[in-house]
């Protein structure tokens, strides 16, 4: 599916939804939904890939019928083709397939990638030259890099964001397949953006810089106190997270640029990788091997486990499963449990690369849907059978009805669906419609991706 490209205002801003992949650490497209879940491991010496079920990770019966080469890194999937990639040791992209477990090679020479949010594999080879895999086609972008990106970002308009380091300041180059290259001058600092890519930020001490593709003015900075080191968005895109040299997190509303809340933690924050349903933060101290977890719920600090940070783990899965790698093991942990139980181990494991992606064996990528209710925020109580536009799901009651009073605000007719089990988000949804098409017609004015959604089937 092409999808349209965004129109310039602030309105589009606030549609986004979270009902397919995100990206996680390196990139890594993170499962993102509930259940059927599966996590995927690649020897990285070389060999057949295995599945596990989770939570108790368990091995699967699937048929792996080839071999990886050596790989240094597991990258993310593209669901809609039943396509997982993954980065060889001499820098090849090996795609699995998972309705028959064949493995093929796709390109060489690949020094940087990225996984977009709709699983467009994005690729920079030696030459800067810039190629994406659709439809698993790899396809050459007319224009290279000036050199070689630091950070990569993949959006939904088939479109590449790229930042090129520099001693004094840093340059944003916006690269797609028909469009004339933009370039944008950023300070130096790390960097992050949201799932969608329509937004990025970096921290830049004593400030957060914001970069928004297509929407005018594109720059934007937020003054930041305590020295600003390291960003994140949450995963539905409308927090961002800023770890300070001085004093704790500072959680940030990305559209009233208000702080909302200072986050307590134990010492200082390094790397941060958000789960993808809303819930749970996971900080790297500052020079330590272990990871703490915190509550955004409640905007806590939880608890810490030992562990290295590698590309692939740790992760928070399947709502509150945390997978992490202790001793040569990797292990499974309950978050939402009483005393954050154990729930699966593999032993030996370590050494490995691991993805969490929405599928199974037995059921694929399909998920179940169930009749929903509406939470307060929703004008009116409607007809199961009605058809709704979905802009975004998480695991978080509070930023649900947050987005959708914001969507109401802007003119939309938005409401939340509550979960109908334990495990299934909270939907912001667009409607009722009467018909499919008249939904269609309504999402394609919205000039942003949508998902219909009809509780009723399915």
């Amino acid at each position: 599916m092409q999808h349209p490209r965004l129109r310039r205002g602030a309105l589009l801003a606030l549609v986004f939804f979270s009902c397919t992949d995100s990206p996680g650490p390196g990139g890594l497209a993170l499962s993102n939904a509930s259940p059927p879940a599966s996590l995927l491991r690649f020897p990285r010496e070389g060999g057949a890939a295995s599945v596990y079920r989770l939570p108790r990770l368990q091995p699967a019966d699937w048929p792996s019928n080839g071999a990886f080469p050596p790989l240094q890194r597991a990258l993310g999937a593209d669901l809609d083709q039943r396509l997982v990639f993954a980065a060889g040791a001499d820098n090849q992209i090996v795609a699995l397939d998972l309705e028959n477990g064949k493995v093929r090679s796709y390109l060489a020479a690949v020094r940087s990638t990225i996984i977009g949010p709709d699983g467009v594999l994005y690729t920079v080879d030696d030459s800067n030259q810039v190629t994406q895999i659709v439809r698993r086609t790899p396809t050459r972008f007319p224009d290279r890099l000036p050199a070689r990106p630091r950070d990569l970002f993949g959006t939904l308009n088939d479109e590449l964001l790229a930042i090129i380091p520099g001693s004094n300041e840093s340059q944003l180059i916006v690269l797609s397949p028909d469009q004339p290259v933009e370039k944008f001058t950023l300070p130096p600092g790390q960097a992050a953006a949201t799932m969608w890519g329509d937004l990025v930020a970096v921290a830049a001490d004593t400030a957060v810089v914001l970069f928004a593709p297509h929407v005018e003015p594109p720059l934007r900075s937020l003054r930041v106190n305590g020295h600003a080191q390291a960003v994140v968005f949450s995963a539905s895109g409308h927090r961002l997270y800023v770890a300070r040299s001085e004093g704790g997190l500072l959680e940030i509303d990305r559209f009233s640029d208000k702080v909302l809340r200072t986050i307590d933690l134990p010492g200082l924050a390094g790397a941060m990788r958000p789960d993808p349903y809303g819930r749970w933060l996971l900080v790297r101290p500052v020079g330590a091997d272990s990871a703490w977890v915190v509550d955004l719920s409640s905007g806590s600090y939880r608890t810490a486990f030992a562990t290295g940070w590698t590309s692939d783990l740790p992760v928070v899965a399947a709502g509150s499963l945390l997978l992490l790698k202790q001793g040569n093991d990797v292990v499974a942990h309950d978050l939402a449990a009483d005393g954050l139980p154990e729930t699966g181990r593999v032993a030996g494991g370590a050494s490995d690369l691991w993805l969490p992606i929405a599928w199974t064996p037995e059921r694929g990528t399909r998920l179940p849907v169930q009749a929903d209710t509406a939470l307060p925020v929703a004008a009116d109580s409607t007809p199961s059978s009605r058809v709704y536009l979905q802009v975004s799901s998480s695991q978080n009651p509070d930023w649900a009805g947050d987005l959708a009073q914001k969507l109401k605000e802007a003119g939309l007719p938005a409401s939340v669906l509550n979960p109908h089990r334990e495990g299934d988000p909270y939907r912001v949804v667009l409607g009722p419609y009467e018909s499919r098409e008249t939904a269609e017609a309504a999402g394609r004015k919205l000039g942003r991706p949508f998902f219909i959604y009809q509780p009723d089937q399915q």
